[in-house]
């Protein structure tokens, strides 16, 4: 029988080259996403307050612009 010898250098962190994630995940699942006004028709808008991603049926913020293209 053969011994086996190593060495092992002490990491400070551990980083995860690929992650899998099993099941189905829905984007109210991510922490950042509020979808608890979800509802028919709603978009998502991110609250720079609150610091997350919310669903609504209106939006009233002097930060956005919407262009839709040439006509």
């Amino acid at each position: 029988m053969s011994n086996i010898k190593a060495k092992v250098k002490q990491q400070k962190e551990i980083t995860a080259k690929t992650v899998k994630v099993g099941g189905s995940i829905r984007l109210g699942d991510l922490l950042d996403v509020d979808t608890t006004a979800q509802s028919d028709g709603v978009m998502m808008i991110f609250n720079g307050t609150t610091g997350k991603y919310e669903v609504t049926t209106q939006i009233q913020n002097e930060n956005l612009n919407i262009i839709g293209g040439t006509y």
